[in-house]
């Protein structure tokens, strides 16, 4: 299930429906809405997001079908951007110089096909601003602080996975890509000790620590706490 406010949603769509339209019409025609629930000012929609549609798990992916579903009942609604074909979102890229500040190994390339990072220095841990805690927390996401809660930001309201590491705790600054051996165990970020599968992604570190379970749940021996200075910012396609 996803949780996504309609002050969120209309932020991607234009359209004079009420929340409880959109809910009983997307659930018609595409995503089944289970409930519409006012909260203050706003309204969260509940929505069950079938394993084949993982495209509409976001804000984004609800407003796309928002705006492709209900002019279908004769109302007004459009698509305001798209960040992913509008080209003002779309960076120039960088360019690395020098040594790059951590080696990166995939086993195998079919694990995945892309693996991107940017380090990020000088940071300073803080509360993020309450509009923003409000939305995460609104969406069913506790807020933790300005670091954390923008990775969770961004995975919700485009549905790209994301993840923040501390720099200092990647020893060996270098991450390999692999599939867990059965038997291996990780702590996750929850503090739960986790015994792995054989084949589930995972990320080991330079002196053979488990750091992550991807896609899934970090490892709490690379979590960013308040000591944390350099932070990489981690995304994998």
């Amino acid at each position: 299930k996803v949780l996504i406010s309609d002050s969120w949603l209309k932020e991607f769509v234009e359209t004079g429906a009420t929340p409880p339209e959109i809910g009983e019409k997307l659930s018609l025609c595409g995503p089944s809405v289970e409930k519409v629930t006012k909260f203050e000012k706003d309204y969260i929609y509940e929505i069950e997001v079938t394993t084949n549609r993982i495209d509409a798990a976001s804000v984004l992916g609800i407003a796309r079908e928002a705006a492709a579903i209900l002019p279908r009942f004769d109302i007004k609604a459009r698509l305001k951007t798209d960040p992913y074909v509008d080209s003002r979102f779309h960076g120039q890229g960088y360019e690395t110089k020098g040594q790059t500040p951590v080696k990166v190994e995939i086993t195998d390339s079919s694990l995945c096909p892309r693996f991107t990072a940017i380090l990020l220095e000088d940071v300073s841990l803080k509360p993020s601003p309450s509009w923003m805690s409000k939305r995460l927390e609104m969406s069913g996401v506790r807020a933790l602080n300005n670091v954390v809660d923008i990775s969770n930001y961004v995975m919700l309201e485009l549905g790209q996975p994301m993840h923040t590491f501390d720099y200092k705790k990647i020893l060996g600054q270098k991450m390999n890509m692999r599939q867990s051996r059965a038997g291996e165990k990780l702590i996750t970020l929850d503090g739960v000790k986790r015994d792995l599968p054989q084949g589930a992604l995972v990320i080991e570190d330079g002196k053979g620590r488990l750091i992550d379970l991807c896609g899934i749940m970090g490892a709490e021996n690379s979590a960013v706490d308040e000591q944390t200075k350099k932070v990489l910012l981690f995304v994998q396609t």
